[in-house]
C-alpha cells in the first residue's frame, strides 16, 4: 500500500530539523545571513505546510460545491513553504501576493469550463512561484483555456477519450538513465522516429539519442527526471507511469503544480461568484464538464501533496 504523502511530510514537521536544512540551502545559495534567515523562516515553513494540509483534510469533508475553494488555499498555502525554500525573504514585496492570473468575465448562456480560459498577468504569485521554484522566468502563454491544461494530465486522457474520443497521450518506459518511446508515437506526430528523436532533442537539454530499434526510439537521460516537473512528458500517479502527448505542440506546457494553481484557481473563483451555474452543474449533471471536473477533484487531491513532498525532498533533503 502506497504511503501517503502527508505521512511523508511528517519528516518536516519538526521546526529543529527544518531549521538546519534551511540554513544549508541558503550557505549554499550564497544568502546573506543564512542562520538568521533560516531561524525566521523554519516555524514559517512548518505551519505553511500544516495548514495546506488541513485545507486538504478539509476538502475531503466538504460537499463537492465548497471542494474548489479550500482546494486553492490549501495548495497555496503548501507553494508558500516550497517559496521559502528559494526565496528566504518571501513576500518581499505586496506584488507577490495578489493570486497573478484573472478569469474572463463569463457569458452566461453556452458556457463551457472546458473553453473558459484564464490569463496570467506580470506579477503576481503564479509568476513569482514559476521564477523561484522552476526558473521559469516568462510563462510562454499569457492565457491557458481549462481544455489545454487538462490535456497536460495523464489521468484526463481516459475522459478526453470517452467523451470527446481523444487519445490525448500515451504510455512512454522511462527509468532512471534512459526512456523508450513506441514508434507509433513518431506517426501521430506525422514524422519519422529519427525525426522525433531529433525533434525532442532540439527543444530538450536532458535527451540526448541512445539508439533506435524495434523496441522504440531510445533517447538517453542526462539527468533524472522528477515527476513533479516532467515536461515533455506526464506523470500518472496511481500507475506509475510517464506519457507523452499525443499532439507534438509542446510549447505551452507547463509543471504541473502550475497547472494546478491554474485549474483551482478558476474553479474557486467559479464556486465562489458564478453560485447559479455552478450549482447547476452539480445538481443537474448538464454538461461534460461535470464528470471532468469531479474527476480533477479527485486527482488532485491525490497529485498535489505528493507533489509537494517530492518537490521539497529533492532540494533540502
Amino acid at each position: 500500500m502506497m504511503i501517503s504523502p502527508w505521512e511523508n511530510l511528517l519528516s518536516y514537521h519538526s521546526i529543529e530539523t527544518v531549521q538546519k536544512r534551511l540554513e544549508t540551502k541558503y550557505k549554499n545559495n550564497s544568502f546573506t545571513n543564512p542562520s538568521s534567515l533560516a531561524y525566521e523562516n523554519c516555524s514559517r515553513f512548518v505551519y505553511f505546510l500544516k495548514h495546506g494540509e488541513n485545507f486538504f483534510n478539509q476538502a475531503n469533508k466538504a460537499p463537492t460545491s465548497l471542494q474548489p475553494m479550500l482546494l486553492f488555499y490549501g495548495l497555496s498555502q503548501l507553494l508558500k513553504a516550497c517559496l521559502l525554500i528559494n526565496d528566504p525573504l518571501y513576500p518581499e514585496t505586496s506584488t507577490v501576493l495578489a493570486h497573478g492570473v484573472s478569469s474572463r468575465k463569463r457569458k452566461k448562456q453556452n458556457y463551457h469550463f472546458l473553453k473558459d480560459e484564464v490569463k496570467i498577468q506580470r506579477n503576481g504569485f503564479f509568476s513569482h512561484i514559476a521564477t523561484k521554484m522552476f526558473d521559469i522566468k516568462n510563462v510562454e502563454a499569457d492565457k491557458y483555456s481549462m481544455e489545454e491544461l487538462f490535456k497536460q494530465l495523464a489521468e484526463m486522457n481516459d475522459l478526453f477519450h470517452f467523451h470527446h474520443s481523444k487519445v490525448t497521450h500515451t504510455a512512454v518506459d522511462i527509468n532512471k538513465d534512459f526512456i523508450i518511446i513506441p514508434h507509433h508515437v513518431a506517426d501521430l506526430f506525422h514524422m519519422t522516429s529519427n525525426r522525433l528523436a531529433e525533434f525532442l532533442m532540439e527543444r530538450y537539454s536532458f535527451l540526448s539519442l541512445g539508439h533506435i530499434n524495434e523496441e522504440g526510439i531510445h533517447l538517453i537521460l542526462e539527468q533524472s527526471i522528477q515527476s513533479f516537473n516532467s515536461i515533455p512528458f506526464m506523470y500518472h500517479l496511481q500507475e506509475d507511469k510517464y506519457y507523452i502527448s499525443t499532439s507534438r505542440d509542446f510549447s505551452n506546457y507547463i509543471p504541473e503544480l502550475l497547472i494546478h494553481y491554474l485549474l483551482l484557481y478558476n474553479l474557486s473563483m467559479i464556486s465562489r461568484y458564478e453560485t447559479e451555474w455552478w450549482y447547476d452543474l452539480l445538481l443537474s449533471m448538464s454538461s461534460n464538464d461535470y464528470p471532468f471536473i469531479l474527476k480533477y477533484l479527485e486527482i488532485c487531491k491525490r497529485k498535489i501533496p505528493h507533489y509537494i513532498w517530492k518537490y521539497i525532498d529533492s532540494v533540502i533533503s
